[in-house]
């Protein structure tokens, strides 16, 4: 019994110092690890496989129990306005003066202030635009009861209708993107310019073509936003990750749920 504890505490040591690691492939190792762990202390200490079998699969499993006891029944409005919002204290954001200095220090423009509020989640965004290079930026601050975090997004429109976004959004997207999105993801991107760098390196490599030019003007550019996340909407909407709900609301199908489940799986492999 000693020698399987001991065997079982080597792994769980291994499992923290790999998560610990700043490269991602090894924190995905501890990942893995994390569930070899938690197989091993239910295979040693009873003897059985498929006790181990099921502790490492609580680990997958219980997301799920969350997506549809909770997730599947709560119901979300198709028509989020972006109002104008004054901005977060430092207690609540810290980051976010250092981080507007970072933007205007590359030539950004801030326009507006903005923000919605729907039950117990917020989300403030300051937006940006560079009138030269056509992008707009954005500083998002999202906050609920679970979790609260940020993160960056630049956006460009060509004449094809497509629109292409650089983002270090830190977990899978909830919703599926519209057809005529263009994500590329940047988790482990450090600073603003790192990412500014990427999205001009993106779309010259892809040779997107020239990009349209943006309005300075914070109602039209909230409002573009505002018909961004309804055409996201409808697209899930007609994929089947969402249903009708009240009116004016949706909720996730089965679909969706199992989507929010296959979602997680992918961050934790990528984490």
């Amino acid at each position: 019994m000693l020698a399987d504890l001991l065997l079982v505490l080597g792994f769980a040591v291994i499992s923290l110092a790999l998560r610990g690691s700043g490269l991602p492939f090894l924190h995905r190792l501890g990942n893995l690890c994390v569930l070899l762990t938690s197989f091993l202390l239910g295979w040693r200490l009873t003897g059985h496989v498929t006790v181990g079998i099921a502790c490492a699969g609580s680990w997958l499993l219980l997301p799920w129990v969350d997506i549809v006891t909770r997730v599947r029944h709560i119901h979300m409005p198709t028509d989020r306005p972006l109002l104008p919002q004054a901005p977060p204290g430092s207690s609540r954001f810290p980051a976010l003066a250092e981080l507007t200095e970072e933007i205007e220090c590359q030539g950004f423009e801030q326009i507006e202030d903005a923000g919605w509020d729907h039950d117990e989640q917020r989300q403030f965004v300051r937006l940006f635009i560079h009138s030269t290079d056509c992008i707009r930026a954005s500083i998002n601050l999202v906050e609920n009861e679970h979790i609260s975090f940020f993160y960056l997004t630049l956006c460009s429109y060509t004449p094809d209708g497509n629109l292409w976004c650089t983002w270090n959004y830190p977990f899978s997207s909830s919703l599926k993107p519209s057809p005529n999105w263009r994500i590329q993801r940047m988790r482990s991107a450090n600073t603003f310019q790192e990412i500014y760098q990427a999205h001009h390196d993106w779309l010259s490599l892809l040779e997107a073509g020239p990009v349209i030019p943006l309005t300075s003007e914070p109602t039209q550019l909230t409002a573009e936003i505002v018909q961004e996340l309804q055409a996201q909407v409808a697209h899930n909407l007609h994929c089947g990750v969402l249903l009708k709900a009240a009116e004016g609301q949706v909720r996730y199908s089965w679909r969706g749920c199992f989507f929010l489940w296959t979602q997680f799986l992918r961050d934790l492999l990528r984490a």
